[in-house]
């Protein structure tokens, strides 16, 4: 079946040149391994690309969407249509001056805080274990260990709903826990770069903390394929207790399984499908519901059909 959206996507192809992959698998680029092919998928190095082609996009009305790290969606095994943008703006400047840093929003936020950990700065330190990118880190408000993004930024440039680049102060984002104003808001801002502020410390310290934060997330969250807490911790409760009180520990779907070694984590351990996935999602959910009387709510994002509207 032919593409209602196949001239546009040739001439963007054309415009962006080496940057453009069509009908490229997106498993291959998931954390969990999971996903059909994009029509047409875009992997911008430079912010320069990550403009360009969000303004080709918006010019020709082609469905597109941003993604940074694919480590907490499941994309669908029919794939996505339009166009998929991987964001892979990971340059870092560090002012030694001003004791701050500014990262490109597809570097990832772990490799970015143990950078200021080797240079004996804090701030990020938090962020040592954390996976994803520092633009998805912004949108979510994301943290752990008692520290946020709110906590540290500075400032951010983003790219309006006009095509407008500007630059916004913390307050803009209107952060709350593990949320801001971006969070579900589409397409209409991309987060280009953010500063963050950090502070001088003993290196010893903070090198000592950053390697028990590591080790604590080593112990708690089983290594492979996986897209990270699958449900959110219901009130005064955790999501993984539960699944596990269930009996759920080890459950299968096709290659899909519950951890063994925390029950929140789905793992993809050979040819898991989307499909696999929401299954047991599904059949956990149940089992829950039935034993406890509790709703598990997927913390994880789910794209169900092919497309791409927000």
């Amino acid at each position: 079946m032919n593409s209602p959206w196949a001239e546009q996507i040739e001439a963007i192809a054309t415009q962006l040149g080496a940057a453009a992959r069509r009908n490229e698998p997106l498993a291959r680029y998931s954390a969990v391994g999971i996903g059909g092919p994009a029509e047409l998928l875009v992997i911008a190095e430079e912010s320069e690309t990550l403009v360009r082609a969000i303004t080709l996009a918006r010019e020709v009305q082609l469905p597109w969407r941003i993604f940074g790290g694919l480590t907490n969606l499941l994309l669908p095994d029919a794939g996505l249509c339009g166009m998929v943008i991987l964001n892979r703006v990971q340059q870092v400047q560090w002012d030694e001056a001003a004791l701050r840093c500014a990262a490109g929003s597809g570097a990832v936020i772990a490799q970015v805080a143990r950078q200021a950990v080797r240079r004996g700065w804090g701030g990020l330190t938090w962020a040592v274990g954390l996976p994803g990118t520092v633009g998805g880190a912004v949108v979510n408000n994301a943290g752990a260990f008692g520290g946020d993004i709110a906590g540290g930024l500075v400032s951010a440039q983003i790219l309006g709903p006009e095509g407008v680049v500007e630059t916004v102060a913390p307050e803009w984002f209107d952060f709350r826990y593990r949320c801001s104003r971006l969070k579900g808001a589409g397409r209409e801002w991309v987060v280009l770069a953010a500063t963050f502020q950090l502070r001088e410390t003993d290196p010893t310290r903070v090198q000592l903390k950053a390697a028990e934060y590591s080790e604590r997330r080593r112990r708690t969250q089983p290594p492979g394929r996986t897209l990270g807490s699958t449900f959110k911790n219901p009130p005064e409760e955790y999501a993984g207790r539960l699944i596990e009180a269930a009996g759920l520990k080890g459950a299968r779907v096709g290659d899909v399984v519950v951890s063994t070694q925390h029950a929140n984590f789905f793992m993809n351990e050979g040819a898991g499908t989307a499909a696999d996935f929401l299954a047991l999602l599904e059949r956990v959910q149940s089992e829950v519901a039935r034993q406890f009387g509790v709703e598990l709510e997927p913390e994880i994002e789910i794209l169900e059909r092919k497309g791409l509207d927000a």
